[in-house]
């Protein structure tokens, strides 16, 4: 079997902004994998800047001895469990060359009987932007709306969920908030408890992961449901992981296959949040096209991703995206193929 790389730049259609960076391209690679007899499958290694871990001086030095040796490492994905984005792609390119078809998984999702919910997204930026966004999104029947939050003035973010719920109650419509580690464990019981009466659905990593204790008293305290998402970042064993979470024993986990361990680690961690009552859901991690398909092919296999919005509608991002085989329509997820 023979691989072959290439890499290929996305461009947003804004200045996507989290509390760590601002986004306005960013690196994902392709990789082709074939054998003599001219099958081949294309998966997606994208890591993402400022949060995965792998992503360093020597990742393009690991990309080329994987593509060099792909029979190899396709047999022996445990040796690359700290280079998640990696595995995420091997897995996806993989499917691909098995599945000529385009179908992954043979689903209620895949057949076209049912949709997946997602989650409608409000990007970080100034208030007005951040308003115009919420605009858009009450003249459509959203269910669900994240909103990325801690990096303008508090002030201005509950300004902002006081004009959600003026349109909006929780009966209607779930709030969800994406902090992403930037509450001081100093300020963060108080920003909190001002977030109560806004009828909040979960607070996404409210602190920076590693501070597991101040988290857990966090998740004992607070009202409003926690779900970690950095937290489980770089945690790559199964005993670790299973500590982790019963530890901190937030009430979600939130996951991104491309960052959490590929689909692999991501089952794992699954299976071991039904143990301790966790529920999660799944997010990308700003691929493209490419790896969203496979990231929603492979959560339609779980009958819980059609009642609870999963965050994949990042599709519409970049100027120059890859072909989809999905189309959303009215917050749902439908696959095209």
């Amino acid at each position: 079997m023979a691989a072959f790389l290439q890499k290929h730049t996305l461009e947003f259609h804004f200045e996507a902004k989290t509390s760590r960076n601002t986004f306005t391209h960013r690196d994902i690679y392709l990789l082709e994998i074939s054998d003599n007899y001219g099958r081949l499958g294309v998966g997606e290694i994208s890591p993402l800047q400022g949060l995965s871990p792998e992503y360093n001086d020597t990742f393009e030095e690991k990309l080329k001895e994987v593509t060099s040796n792909v029979s190899y490492y396709l047999n022996n994905l445990d040796e690359l469990v700290d280079y998640p984005s990696i595995v995420f792609g091997l897995e996806t390119a993989w499917w691909a060359y098995k599945h000529s078809s385009g179908v992954f998984f043979e689903t209620e999702y895949t057949t076209k009987k049912r949709a997946l919910p997602i989650n409608s997204l409000v990007w970080m930026g100034d208030f007005d932007f951040m308003r115009s966004q919420i605009d858009a999104i009450l003249k459509k029947d959203t269910k669900c709306v994240k909103l990325k939050i801690g990096g303008i003035d508090f002030e201005k973010e509950l300004e902002l969920l006081k004009y959600l719920r003026r349109f909006r109650s929780a009966k209607t419509l779930q709030i969800r908030l994406d902090v992403n580690g930037a509450y001081h464990p100093d300020e963060v019981n108080q920003k909190l408890s001002e977030l109560i009466p806004f009828d909040i659905h979960s607070i996404e990593q409210p602190i920076a992961k590693g501070q597991s204790n101040v988290m857990r008293k966090i998740v004992e305290n607070c009202k409003i449901p926690i779900a970690l998402d950095e937290e489980l970042i770089g945690v790559t064993t199964y005993k670790d992981r299973y500590q982790l979470l019963k530890e901190i024993n937030p009430s979600y986990i939130v996951l991104k296959p491309s960052i959490h361990g590929g689909f692999r680690g991501v089952e794992e961690w699954i299976f071991i949040a039904k143990q301790l009552g966790i529920r999660w859901w799944v997010t990308s991690a700003l691929e493209s096209n490419l790896g969203l398909n496979a990231i929603a092919q492979w959560v339609s296999q779980f009958p819980e991703s059609y009642d609870f919005p999963q965050g994949l509608g990042t599709g519409q991002l970049y100027k120059n995206n890859l072909p989809s085989h999905s189309y959303l329509q009215d917050y749902f997820l439908y696959f095209e193929n």
